[in-house]
């Protein structure tokens, strides 16, 4: 081969290089790797959260966050795109919260009992009927409470954004109706993944097994357990009506979803893109808990329809439910701190 051939041919895989190599360069940031645009400002850079949650597409899980993804981009002109993981695609609650804590997931809003294994503070929403009615939970998560708690992520890598709401949750079951504490006796009942949940649901008389939500509906299914607990829109969304028969309107505990991103992605953004995260989950939960009223309201119809039969707990059985599990709250609020268990007893009063 000639000289003039030889380095022809050295130029031309020389510029090959060079075209590959600014192909190669992506303007998308990763999970945690939100870097400063230009200085003052966002600047072009793309920046991608990936977002999971555990719930159906048919649940109003999957409205909010679409409604967050639309608001997120088009506050941000674009800047920020938003993938959304319905339906454990992503892991069942725990893994989600220790994939925001790699930087593997950037939001998710799991249910709030999952995350007292990463922050104590988070056990105060486990307190069986602590909340009268939706209104009064608002107002305490939305207050200095309820911000306290969200704080106390921070030390664990996750920047808690505010809460969106799930729902009171209510007891189903296969074997016979619940119209009184004793029913509960021998029932085989799923619970969330928490040693005080467990305790909670053991002191009414009932075997308590802790499974993973993306499990559960096999679960029913198999026998495995004869019942569990659920806000009702979830019920319907997840399918239980076909693998459970009764239902009882209990309202035994309030279920926040506390919105949660990954922290040095958060801390990443430039300032105007952190507004607009902040701006964009605000908004989206005035539409989350209107959407969580309507689902309640008429989800017991579309359950009953499904095959359910469904009772209300009387005052003075809700009272025998509430002293029972009420064996929790010492441990709660030693567990959560006393000086924040304090605070909320006196906002509850």
């Amino acid at each position: 081969m000639s000289t003039f051939k030889k380095w022809g041919l050295v130029f031309v895989m020389a510029l090959l290089v060079s075209v590959l190599a600014a192909c190669s360069g992506s303007d998308e940031s990763s999970v945690g790797e939100a870097s400063s645009g230009t200085e003052g400002g966002s600047g072009s850079k793309t920046y991608v959260i990936k977002a999971g949650h555990a719930a159906s597409e048919e649940h109003f899980a999957q409205a909010t966050f679409e409604k967050f993804k639309e608001l997120v981009e088009e506050k941000s002109d674009g800047q920020i795109k938003v993938e959304i993981y319905p339906n454990g695609q992503v892991g069942g609650e725990r893994e989600m919260v220790e994939a925001l804590q790699l930087g593997n997931l950037t939001l998710a809003a799991p249910s709030s009992s999952v995350v007292t294994a990463f922050s104590p503070s988070m056990y105060l929403w486990d307190l069986p009927f602590l909340f009268k009615d939706a209104n009064q939970a608002h107002t305490v998560l939305d207050g200095a409470v309820g911000q306290e708690v969200l704080a106390d992520l921070e030390a664990v890598g996750i920047k808690g954004l505010c809460y969106w709401e799930n729902g009171f949750r209510h007891i189903m079951n296969d074997k016979h109706p619940v119209n009184k504490l004793e029913d509960m006796k021998g029932l085989k009942f799923r619970t969330l993944e928490s040693q005080q949940q467990i305790q909670m649901w053991n002191a009414t008389g009932a075997n308590a097994t802790p499974i993973a939500f993306t499990e559960l509906y096999s679960a029913l299914q198999q026998g495995t357990v004869d019942g569990a607990e659920s806000p009702l829109a979830l019920m319907y969304a997840q399918k239980f009506q076909e693998v459970q028969q009764y239902l009882t309107l209990s309202g035994h505990l309030y279920s926040p979803w506390p919105v949660l991103m990954n922290k040095a992605f958060f801390d990443g953004l430039p300032a105007d893109l952190q507004q607009v995260v902040l701006d964009a989950v605000e908004e989206t939960k005035a539409h989350n808990r209107q959407l969580s009223a309507d689902d309640e309201q008429k989800s017991l119809k579309l359950l009953e329809d499904g095959g359910m039969t469904y009772n209300e707990l009387t005052a003075d059985e809700k009272a025998r439910f509430q002293e029972a599990m009420q064996v929790v709250y010492p441990e709660i609020s030693g567990l959560a701190g006393e000086e924040i268990f304090n605070k909320l007893m006196e906002e509850v009063k």
